[in-house]
């Protein structure tokens, strides 16, 4: 019950506790049933048999809940303003604000904002919310789709002046991005599909301009003591009934599966030979994961009313293989991605 009073520094004594809107109240009461229901239930988490520490088993099944619940709460303050309505190049950007428990107590708010596709005013909108309800970041993450560049066929060098056109929107957009961590510094973000060729280090591509933040696709970097965070940009071919009907960028899923190798080593390095763990950050999800599945008529909306005759499976199976491996079932907290426009929510791959 006090997870949402602690995600925020400002509000972790009830002097200093701002009033809280029904609507956080109710998700906090939400969160509370789930919690008492899964301690009765997880008896990892009680005996601390789990091969993590049981603090990080509670963040782990506290985070998705709570990161579920506050994107609603965020998402549904931007339908109240108007800015929900997607197009087939734009998205609402989502936010969630989510706490992890470290083995020493430590804390860490994230904020997860993905698909951003220049909506500058949808980026805006959260820094406000979150600013209101009193929550201060740590991080930002940011699964990709900053910008808006075309998908086309890259096999061939893109236009230099398209590139950096598209470049320059996505600094815009990231210098926003680092308006609401503490620390500006702390964004950090991987590029998707409708990002510049050269956001992606093996392209060899030299970027026009220089984008705030850090980019994590293909590595790994420390959020905290003992806390990492992999990341890999791009997306896979989409699927619905057998056929192809989204392209892949830059790389097809074949392809992926042997580029997206060094990360799982650094994975696997980071967590056991350091045991850390991680947080894992991709743009298209794993393909076994609900999350990553079109059911919608419309792609780009949550609330359009009706069922596709077959559903589009937008994800990668590389990134499955990934997320099913044994070191990030052992110590990922919480896997996000983002692509999927229509497929927002909460789902679990294993342990993940």
């Amino acid at each position: 019950g006090r997870f949402f009073s602690a995600a925020s520094k400002h509000a972790r004594t009830p002097a200093r506790s701002p009033p809280r809107s029904p609507d956080l109240v109710y998700s906090e009461a939400i969160l509370r049933r789930r919690t008492e229901a899964q301690r009765a239930s997880d008896q990892t988490v009680l005996d601390g048999s789990s091969v993590r520490h049981p603090s990080w088993t509670r963040g782990r099944w506290l985070l998705c809940p709570a990161l579920l619940i506050l994107a609603v709460t965020l998402i549904g303050s931007m339908e109240a303003s108007g800015l929900s309505n997607t197009t087939t190049t734009t998205t609402t950007a989502a936010a969630t604000a989510a706490k992890l428990e470290s083995k020493e107590e430590d804390e860490i708010v994230a904020v997860v904002i993905s698909d951003t596709h220049d909506d500058i005013q949808g980026v805006e909108l959260i820094r406000s919310r979150l600013s209101k309800e009193r929550i201060t970041a740590d991080v930002v993450l940011c699964p990709g789709d900053i910008t808006t560049m075309p998908n086309k066929d890259h096999t061939k060098l893109p236009d230099a002046k398209e590139v950096k056109d598209f470049a320059l929107r996505a600094q815009k957009l990231v210098k926003r991005l680092s308006l609401i961590p503490s620390d500006p510094r702390r964004v950090y973000w991987i590029p998707g599909n409708h990002d510049p060729l050269s956001f992606f280090p093996e392209a060899n591509i030299k970027n026009p301009v220089d984008i705030p933040g850090v980019n994590v696709h293909g590595r790994v970097v420390e959020l905290a003591p003992q806390l990492v965070l992999g990341g890999f940009g791009g997306c896979s071919e989409a699927i619905e009934n057998g056929k192809e009907v989204w392209g892949a960028y830059p790389y097809r899923d074949k392809q992926i599966e042997d580029k997206i190798k060094p990360l799982a080593k650094a994975v696997e390095d980071a967590v056991k030979g350091k045991g850390c763990s991680m947080l894992l950050m991709t743009h298209s999800g794993p393909h076994l994961s609900s999350t990553t599945h079109v059911t919608g008529h419309d792609p780009n909306s949550l609330t359009a009313p009706g069922r596709r005759a077959h559903v589009i499976n937008s994800g990668s199976p590389a990134v499955s293989s990934l997320i099913t491996s044994e070191a990030v079932q052992n110590a990922c907290v919480l896997a996000l991605h983002g692509h999927t426009h229509q497929g927002m929510g909460q789902a679990r791959v294993g342990g993940v």
